[in-house]
């Protein structure tokens, strides 16, 4: 693996149960965290910081309490490196909306927690893994493939 490629800095994410907001209502949120080389390491998600998406479908960092999070810096410690490539983009049409969706080739190093329900921040935005491929079998690197639902486009 050419490590000198990896100059990108992205956070992955992992399901959490729903918190219920000020409406009522049940919001996904998804906690970060540090991905494990060795899977006999343990895993900390006592973490106090969760990540939703806001009214637009950017990335939002929220406390346990549903209070928005204003330092971003917090999440330097679970950032890892990997190279960030779009390959496709289409638009389509979804409920009389007009839809655009962003596909990206992430290659990073092999991490043994890695699945296809998590979902991966890049320079606040929220991508959805389609795909994990251990490449070669040789656990050195991990080709993942990713989308991105972009949500604001215009009704026709």
């Amino acid at each position: 693996m050419d490590f000198s490629r990896l100059r990108h800095r992205i956070v992955f994410l992992s399901p959490r149960t729903s918190i219920t907001n000020e409406l009522g209502e049940n919001v996904p949120v998804w906690i970060p965290f540090k991905p494990r080389i060795n899977p006999d390491l343990r895993i900390d998600t006592d973490t106090e910081i969760y990540i939703t998406a806001d009214y637009t479908g950017n990335a939002s960092l929220i406390t346990i309490e549903g209070i928005p999070y204003a330092h971003p810096i917090s999440l330097k410690e679970f950032e890892v490196w990997a190279n960030v490539s779009p390959t496709t983009g289409r638009e389509y049409e979804e409920a009389q909306k007009l839809r655009a969706e962003t596909t990206y080739s992430i290659t990073t190093r092999y991490f043994t927690d890695i699945k296809p329900d998590c979902k991966i921040l890049f320079r606040g935005r929220i991508l959805n893994i389609v795909s994990v491929l251990n490449v070669g079998e040789m656990n050195t690197e991990l080709k993942i493939v990713a989308a991105e639902m972009i949500t604001n486009a215009e009704s026709f």
